[in-house]
């Protein structure tokens, strides 16, 4: 489909506008740290960065702000004192989805070796179901090497990493330059992803049944978004970038002709 269907908002986050500068405690958490403490070093990646609260911030719109430190930084890090903090929020345990279009109005970072993300794992894995087999729905992921480039991906059982089913897109101007909206339609069979309005994606649950794969996303996912620093998807870091942001002015989910839920916890 180019658009979807009839829409009925189920719920929203609009950071222009409300929340006092402060993020809802009952819609959000924070990660912190460098993973080490779940047992994902670098979470996983060989990431550079230290996950803390106070990268996270509300003016006009939600700020993750990654930040160069010196040395002596007193945040250890599996490699030292931190060389960076940022933030990463997620509503596990707070707000899931399943089904339907959501939609994310951000502007990415600029500065090669940022790693923006904004995407959604299967809450199964809070149950102790191990990733890939949750499931793990990008909406976006792009890099500061990349400026220009929009990815949509899904990771599951037998594709997942670097063999993710994916598609890649370039964007007329820099994603770092404005506001774009970026969403995907998700239904039993199907995921549609979209970049402005625009479809460029469609992955349906038989191309990877038929290859034999499993399809682990008819069940309730969790949103997450973050800014990461360094690590193998984002590549070397510049030495003379000190500073990054990541923007989200609103996220909006949608049932899509009735077909949509969200869960409170």
């Amino acid at each position: 489909m180019s658009q979807p269907a009839t829409l009925n908002l189920l719920w929203s986050e609009e950071f222009t506008d409300h929340h006092a500068g402060v993020l809802p405690s009952e819609s959000w958490n924070f990660d912190i740290g460098d993973g080490s403490h779940v047992g994902l070093v670098g979470w996983g990646n060989n990431e550079r960065e230290y996950y803390t609260k106070e990268s996270v911030s509300i003016k006009d719109s939600l700020v993750i702000t990654a930040q160069r430190h010196q040395e002596g930084s007193d945040l250890q890090c599996y490699y030292g004192p931190a060389e960076w903090t940022s933030g990463k929020i997620h509503t596990a345990n707070k707000i899931g989805f399943k089904y339907g279009y959501l939609e994310i109005q951000a502007k990415m970072p600029s500065g090669v070796g940022t790693w923006p993300a904004l995407w959604l794992l299967g809450a199964n894995l809070l149950d102790g179901v191990s990733w890939p087999h949750c499931g793990e729905i990008d909406i976006l992921e792009t890099t500061g090497a990349n400026p220009y480039q929009i990815q949509g991906t899904i990771h599951g059982d037998g594709y997942f990493g670097e063999n993710g089913a994916t598609k890649i897109i370039q964007s007329p101007t820099l994603l770092s330059e404005d506001f774009h909206t970026y969403a995907i339609s998700w239904s039993e069979d199907r995921i549609e992803w979209f970049f402005d309005g625009q479809s460029y994606n469609v992955i349906n649950r038989s191309d990877e049944e038929l290859l034999g794969k499993p399809w682990p996303f008819n069940a309730e996912f969790y949103l997450i978004m973050n800014l990461a620093i360094g690590g193998w998807f984002a590549g070397e870091v510049d030495p003379q970038l000190e500073k990054a942001k990541l923007e989200v002015k609103s996220i909006k989910y949608y049932s899509v002709n009735g077909i949509g839920e969200l869960i409170l916890h």
